[in-house]
């Protein structure tokens, strides 16, 4: 009797693309101290070069291991050839965009490296804020084509064993980082628990940066830190040679928001290149009421609200406008909102970090035919106002006003359906 088995086909996810493909490159975007690192790896055709398989892989070493998986297979001759490309690049930019970092190659021990530290938070024994069954299924998706990976590098003679945790990092990570940044990045990767990243900034090991009572309250996103150089006599180090640095940090965990005070000392001055963090001395840890939480964080924000003429066109290309050129579309209840981010992550370096910093602005295309920009920076709200007066679209937009409220009005804008600013806002708030 004839044996029967399942081929599984192309369009199948069990079907191993990557034995027909040889590993080409891989491109990285340098934010892993952020927390995260997109990677675009492109593999070529054994038996035709010219066929492209492509991979976009979002890594996130917090929570949940693989954020965004995608596949783009670009087959010479083929209808969808140019589209899939298209869609792959665009993709791409957007990861570019979003985490603000440079690009650098890497190689495939390093990639495999990168992809192998992520994947144990992949799994469903890890407990997280957030979880659906959509996400586990597409973990379990993005899981099985990411082992048929491994498994092809493998076969090439390629291991993530040649290649050190430590070393990977730092090849996703700026180049010639300064005293703020490294304290703001040590702190990031430390309140997230994330110590293999917060061990390549300091002489400490990964047990000591587990005691450190910053990490009491579970894994915690770093909001604001607000970082004072002091000096050595009053601060004196342990070493006798370090640098003192007086800091204040607002992070947000599960259960709420909490304020620390703390001391870190930097193997070099505020004017140093790579200095590493030889001490840190904790003062509170302090859970934070919600009314003292919303105090911390505020900032006032600026906004112009333009509203939409007859005739304006129904497919809106906020790509062609100044700063919002990549953007990509959020859904939200009133509309669509877009976000333009810097090209770098230059806020980090700043002794007045603020989480929101790498966001230029905003612009929602609400329900109510208004076009309403917001940013935290007076001199690039004047910026994006500039570019839409003078995109495209200007003939068919009206200045309805320009404000400046103390209070946060926007994100609440986003989610009232239907909202106009006006609804909002009593007359005399801002100016």
């Amino acid at each position: 009797m004839a044996e029967l088995r399942i081929i599984h086909g192309r369009k199948s996810i069990k079907y191993d693309h990557f034995a027909d493909y040889e590993f080409k490159y891989c491109r990285a975007v340098t934010s892993r101290l952020m927390g995260v690192t997109a990677l675009r790896v492109a593999w070529r055709g054994k038996d035709n070069p010219r066929d492209e398989f492509y991979q976009i892989i979002h890594l996130d070493y917090s929570e949940y291991g693989v954020d965004e998986y995608r596949e783009f297979e670009c087959i010479q001759g083929e209808a969808n050839h140019r589209e899939n490309k298209r869609e792959m690049r665009a993709l791409w930019n957007h990861f570019v965009a979003v985490m603000g970092g440079e690009v650098n190659n890497i190689d495939a021990p390093v990639m495999m490296r990168l992809i192998a530290d992520a994947l144990p938070l992949a799994g469903d024994d890890v407990s997280r804020e957030y979880d659906s069954d959509e996400n586990r299924e597409f973990r379990e998706y993005a899981l099985l084509r990411i082992g048929y990976m491994m498994d092809a590098l493998h076969g090439s003679g390629f291991s993530e064993e040649d290649c050190a945790s430590d070393y990977a990092i730092t090849a996703v990570s700026p180049a010639r980082l300064g005293a703020y940044e490294t304290i703001n990045y040590f702190i990031m990767r430390l309140v997230d628990h994330d110590y293999k990243a917060a061990s390549v900034l300091t002489n400490m090991d990964e047990a000591e940066l587990e005691k450190i009572e910053l990490t009491s309250p579970g894994i915690q996103t770093l909001m604001k830190c607000n970082i004072q150089r002091s000096n050595k006599k009053e601060h004196p180090s342990i070493d006798g040679i370090s640098y003192p640095f007086l800091c204040r940090a607002t992070t947000q965990a599960r259960d709420g928001y909490y304020h620390s005070t703390f001391i870190i000392w930097l193997s070099g001055s505020v004017l140093s290149k790579d200095p590493v963090v030889t001490e840190i001395r904790v003062g509170s840890v302090l859970k934070l009421s919600d009314y003292e939480a919303a105090m911390q964080l505020a900032t006032s924000e600026y906004i112009t609200v333009f509203g939409c003429k007859k005739g304006f066109p129904d497919s809106f290309d906020i790509t062609t406008i100044g700063s919002f050129k990549g953007s990509e579309p959020d859904l939200v209840p009133n509309g669509q909102l877009f976000t333009a981010y810097k090209p770098d992550n230059s806020h980090v370096n700043n002794p007045e970090y603020r989480l929101e910093g790498d966001v230029i602005g905003h612009a929602l295309l609400s329900l109510s035919n208004e076009i309403v920009l917001m940013s935290h920076s007076l001199r690039d709200i004047t910026t994006i106002d500039d570019a839409f007066a003078y995109s495209i679209y200007a003939p068919f937009l009206e200045i309805k006003g320009r404000y400046r409220i103390d209070s946060s009005v926007f994100q609440t804008l986003c989610i009232a359906p239907g909202a106009s600013f006006d609804d909002l806002v009593e007359p005399g708030d801002g100016q």
